[in-house]
This record gives C-alpha cells, structure tokens and sequence, in this order.
C-alpha cells in the first residue's frame, strides 16, 4: 500500500548547460548575418559592399564567439569580446572593399583579440595565454611552408597551374585577411576551443580526427574554394595535412601560435597559386 499512497514525481528536465545555448545563439546570429549579407549583396551599389562585409564578419567573427564561448564556459565576457572583435571584422572587410589598401587592418585583429582576451586565464585550456617556445615557431613556420610549397610545386607540374603574384596589392590584401581572419578564426575555434576540449575528453587521436573533419567541412562550404574538380580534391588532401599538423603542434608545443603560423605561411603560398 505503501506505492499507492507514495506521492507522484515527475523527473526534473535538466536545463541546458550555458553553453549549448550560446552556442546555438550563435550560430542562429551567423546564419542570420549570413542571410542579412547575402540579401545586401542582391541589392547591388554600396548595398553589395555592405553585404560582403557583413557576411564575412558573421562568418569569421561567429567562429571567435564560438570558441570564445566553449573556452570561458557560456561567461558573459565571451559576448561583450565577442561583440568588439566582431565589430572589428565588419570594419575591415568594408575597409577592404571600400579602399585599395583597406584589408591592411585585418593585420589589427590578431592584437585585438590578444588585448580582449588578456585577463582571462581560463583560455590557457585552448593555448591562447601559453608562451610558446621559439623553436615550435619556428616549427610551425616550416611546416605551412613546407606544405605551402609542395601544393605550388604539385599544382604547378601536375595540372600547368601557373605561380605568380599578378598583383602586390591583391596578393598583401589576401594574405591580410588570413592573418586577421582566415586563419585566425579557424584556429580559435577548431585547434584551440574545439580540439582542446575533446582532447581533455577523448585523447589526441579522437580529438584530432574530429576537429580536421570540421575544419574541412569549413573550408568546403567556402564559395572562394576553386570549384574544379582536381583543386577540390587536392583541397582535402592539403587542408586535412595542415589541420592535423596543426593539431600535433598545438599538442606538442601547448600553444596556439605554431599553428597558426602554419596556417599563414600555407595560406601565403596558396595565394600565389593562379587557377584557371
């Protein structure tokens, strides 16, 4: 008799963690500036620039958020930094396409987000606040090159694609961006938030495997990706070697900076590169 008279008791629902719903709040914003920008971008005249330089900041500057997010665990302070370096990004994308030197201030942003993100010691868990050891730059630096170089050479002799900086200032703005944007969201988000959390969870292996896979998934959905066949092909082949170099020097040296620097010195080559 005692379970008849027992009162009732629905099982508690958990609430959602923080950070899954800063995640999703962020990715709701990106795809939403996406929209907004692409929307701009129909509208033609200054609408078109406005667009480009929207979508691009929501791309880039949700992929800061996003690790800023899971690095300090869903914390006020990852919005209000996300909100500034963000800022930061649609100034300079309209900046460069406004102005024929304007994607100079992207070369600003790896210091901004340094200086924003000074005071919190938690994003040692991602490497942003380990000093990293000369000698892993200067590893970082070789590996991008070496990889950077090989796609030239590769590119060069097995499909007559041509190696030339047809115009500096071209060339100074692409490799701009991947200083300021490019290379330093994929970064943040996939070998310091992303791989940093599920190695702490699933060992280096696993970590890796899966952080390259989103880091591919990333660079496949970018419309700058060339669309022949053999460049998409050879696209994976070359963006899956830096990603887990990547994640090997992040693991290695237990900063992000080698890495990083991979990613630039691989991403100064490719724009070298002419397809066609």
């Amino acid at each position: 008799m005692d379970l008849l008279t027992a009162p009732f008791e629905v099982e508690r629902r958990r609430r959602p963690t923080p950070v899954i719903g800063a995640l999703c709040l962020v990715g709701a914003l990106m795809l939403g500036g996406v929209a907004g920008g692409q929307w701009l971008e129909r509208q033609g005249g200054l609408g078109r620039e406005l667009g480009l330089a929207i979508e691009g900041a929501a791309i880039h500057g949700g992929f800061i958020a996003q690790g800023l997010v899971i690095a300090l665990a869903g914390r006020s302070a990852s919005a209000a930094i996300a909100l500034r370096v963000t800022g930061a990004l649609l100034a300079a994308f309209l900046l460069g396409h406004l102005l024929p030197w304007g994607s100079l201030t992207f070369l600003l942003l790896p210091p901004l987000l340094a200086h924003e993100c000074r005071g919190h010691p938690m994003l040692q868990r991602i490497g942003f606040l380990a000093p990293p050891r000369p000698v892993s730059l200067l590893v970082g630096l070789a590996v991008g090159a070496f990889l950077g170089g090989h796609l030239l050479v590769t590119s060069s002799l097995s499909f007559g694609y041509a190696i030339a900086v047809v115009s500096v200032g071209a060339y100074a703005s692409a490799v701009a961006y991947d200083i300021g944007a490019n290379a330093l969201s994929a970064e943040w988000l996939f070998r310091g938030a992303l791989f940093s959390h599920w190695w702490r969870h699933w060992g280096f292996w696993g970590a890796a495997a899966v952080s390259t896979a989103f880091t591919l998934v990333r660079y496949l959905l970018d419309p700058a990706l060339p669309q022949a066949p053999e460049a998409r092909t050879g696209a994976i082949v070359y963006l899956a070697a830096l990603a887990l170099g990547g994640a090997v020097l992040r693991a290695w040296s237990g900063s992000l900076l080698p890495g990083y620097l991979a990613s630039v010195a691989f991403f100064a080559a490719y724009r070298a590169l002419v397809v066609g």
